[in-house]
């Protein structure tokens, strides 16, 4: 085992998705074995088969008793995290892939950079059943636009990060209270004592599912979002204020309209 593979951590939580899991998982195994792979199986019925790794790799197994839902799937995985000391986490979910250079790339910026607790990459998000990329998520990569950027909507995806795992045991778990927007609230909180950026390269593509987010499922995420400007809203910032507005609006107005507003008005965006 590397001296770079006792630093780094995969987290990858998975329930049901035996599919899913070991396509993302050759994925990682196309690239160099660079770090340990934690696998969180959140009460899968029947549990989850963890295929045998290349030599050189190491697969670690949490299965949790019950399904507990992603967040607490999540907060299982970061305590055994922390307690194991790896200096940094690497999100990524089940069903999607990574391409090689992710973590050498994100790594040596961590390393490069000490005052950033947060890197993400872009995005390619690619349709589950046919396989044909839908869009990209093209985000900041600056740190100081990544931070105003942030006060308006998440620009950090969330399969994509590579974190500080100092910046967990800082901050603490992610929230429940805060279910679909977990993860921006997260970076929300780590922004009190980190900064946070963006490659400029795309080493992850998201698996999108037609149904993978349902209106009720948005309109909970738009509030869950609001509820985390709010709680970290500074009278003084424009860009706070561009936030909350634009959280509201998008609570407000139909999805129709909201989409047409955002492909049209680049504050939105």
């Amino acid at each position: 085992m590397s001296d770079l593979q006792k630093s780094i951590c995969y987290l990858i939580c998975v329930y049901n998705d035996q599919q899913g899991l070991e396509s993302t998982l050759r994925s990682v195994f196309r690239d160099a074995p660079l770090a340990d792979i934690l696998i969180v199986d959140d009460g899968s019925t029947p549990p989850m088969v963890i295929p045998d790794a290349p030599k050189g790799y190491r697969i670690l197994h949490l299965p949790l008793e019950r399904n507990i839902g992603l967040i607490g799937a999540l907060n299982a995985g970061i305590k055994y995290i922390i307690e194991k000391d790896y200096i940094y986490t690497a999100r990524l979910d089940a069903g999607d892939t990574v391409n090689e250079g992710r973590l050498k790339a994100q790594f040596e910026y961590l390393e490069k950079h000490p005052s950033i607790g947060i890197v993400g990459t872009q995005v390619r998000a690619f349709d589950k059943k046919t396989g044909e990329t839908l869009f990209h998520f093209n985000n900041p990569t600056h740190p100081k636009v990544v931070s105003r950027r942030l006060k308006v909507k998440n620009c950090l995806a969330h399969p994509s990060v590579m974190i500080r795992t100092q910046a967990f045991a800082i901050s603490g778990p992610y929230d429940p209270s805060y279910k679909y927007a977990e993860d921006y609230e997260m970076w929300r909180r780590i922004e009190k004592f980190f900064g946070a950026a963006n490659l400029k390269q795309t080493y992850v593509n998201k698996e999108i599912s037609p149904h993978q987010m349902t209106a009720l499922n948005r309109k909970g995420s738009t509030l869950s979002k609001l509820r985390a400007q709010i709680k970290y809203f500074k009278f003084f910032n424009l860009w706070c204020w561009i936030g909350v507005l634009r959280s509201l609006i998008a609570l407000i107005i139909p999805r129709k309209l909201w989409k047409i507003l955002r492909s049209n008005l680049s504050i939105a965006k």
